[in-house]
């Protein structure tokens, strides 16, 4: 199924941004990506807000790889699971969980713990596909 592969795409290159965001943040980087990630936190009750801001943080994730090609992969990837996500509930109670893992996400990056950015990545992109799997045909 054409999900399967979004999902299949969007790994690749959130893992590899988390990856790299590690690498090569800037603090100015990270300051930003903290403030997007407050701006979440702010959006709790107000999807259009918090997904507008999560692609925000998504995108600036690949930012902070200093990868023009990164950032590029990542704003396709984001605009393809837009229209996925538009499937799922939203709840006040899973966007807070989301955003948990957001800040968990960035603490790794700040702390340059390339393993751990992974590893919270895959984690926090493994719910919505859990999800996606089994709301959409042929999952």
């Amino acid at each position: 199924a054409r999900w399967r592969e979004t999902c299949d795409e969007r790994l690749a290159v959130e893992l590899g941004v988390a990856l790299l965001a590690a690498q090569r943040a800037e603090r100015e980087d990270l300051d930003m990506l903290d403030e997007t990630a407050d701006a979440l936190e702010r959006a709790l009750d107000n999807f259009t807000a918090y997904r507008q801001a999560d692609i925000r943080l998504h995108v600036g994730l690949a930012e902070a790889t200093h990868s023009a090609t990164l950032v590029r992969a990542m704003t396709e990837v984001q605009g393809a699971m837009s229209d996925l996500i538009a499937h799922i509930a939203h709840p006040r109670e899973v966007l807070a969980s989301s955003n948990a893992q957001h800040h968990r996400i960035l603490a790794a990056v700040r702390e340059r713990d390339e393993i751990r950015a992974v590893r919270e990545m895959a984690e926090h992109l493994q719910g919505t596909e859990h999800i996606l799997a089994g709301l959409l045909p042929g999952g």
